[in-house]
């Protein structure tokens, strides 16, 4: 802004001092004979000096454009490209995603989920992964219960479809669908970015403690509660971590911690 003013300034004087010339009257003058003329000379033919033998010219090469990337469906239209995008990131192909994944409003399931992985539970009906098909595993010991190593297992599924997807590729996939993401994030009433709030998950996840010994149970009511008040107060998404294992939670850790660097690129 600084150089633009003076210019600026500059031009308005100018026009000024061009129209208080052209609208002055002009004072009388003496009439004099036409100056005589000299006849102009040729100009001399100008030569483009000879280029030394040493150097080579190339023809300029024309950059083709980018190609415009292709409009994105409508939210609620979206599922069955999503689908496909997702089996294209997986050496599993289709059927595994179909097998563990809910086919249908899959990006606000996704971001109603997320959002949730830090509160104390997952509404199972807004869950984008369908649940596991085996029974919650406890072992006893004594008049202790106790989580059983057998309940890791019916995560495998889920975390064996996670290794088989590249991180590079689904870092592309969430930058390509994002607008869709955010509409979500809106339209579920988030205020500010979701990736703001994807970050502040995976960092929540990220921080879950690493259980290797094992994890004592008791059941006041309807429903296992984990006996050390510090597990307890895990939230929802820390908690799922935990009762998946701390090898199966490893390998889920690790995928974050790609998939972070590659938003960070």
């Amino acid at each position: 802004m600084k150089k633009t003013v003076p210019f600026l300034f500059l031009l308005i004087l100018f026009a000024g001092g061009a129209w208080y010339f052209f609208m002055q009257t002009p004072d009388p003058v003496q009439e004099l004979a036409p100056p005589q003329i000299a006849p102009a000379l040729p100009a001399p033919e100008q030569q483009s000096p000879p280029l030394p033998e040493n150097v080579e010219v190339y023809a300029e090469t024309e950059v083709a454009p980018e190609p415009l990337p292709d409009p994105l469906p409508a939210l609620n239209e979206s599922d069955a490209e999503v689908k496909l995008a997702l089996a294209d990131i997986t050496d599993a192909g289709a059927g595994a995603v179909a097998e563990y994944l809910v086919m249908d409003q899959i990006i606000s399931r996704v971001v109603a989920s997320i959002d949730s992985l830090t509160s104390r539970q997952v509404p199972v009906n807004i869950n984008p992964i369908k649940p596991a098909d085996d029974k919650f595993v406890i072992d006893t010991e004594g008049e202790s219960l106790v989580l059983s190593e057998q309940n890791f297992a019916r995560y495998d599924g889920y975390v064996d479809l996670l290794q088989t997807m590249d991180s590079g590729s689904l870092v592309t996939f969430y930058r390509s669908y994002y607008p869709l993401f955010q509409q979500a994030w809106e339209e579920n009433g988030g205020v500010g970015s979701f990736n703001d709030r994807l970050l502040e998950v995976i960092d929540d996840l990220q921080e879950t403690p690493d259980v290797t010994g094992p994890v004592y149970l008791f059941k006041p009511e309807a429903v296992y509660l984990f006996e050390d008040p510090e597990l307890e107060a895990l939230t929802a998404g820390q908690k799922v971590l935990v009762r998946m294992g701390s090898e199966n939670a490893g390998v889920v850790k690790e995928k974050l911690t790609e998939f972070k660097q590659g938003l960070g690129q």
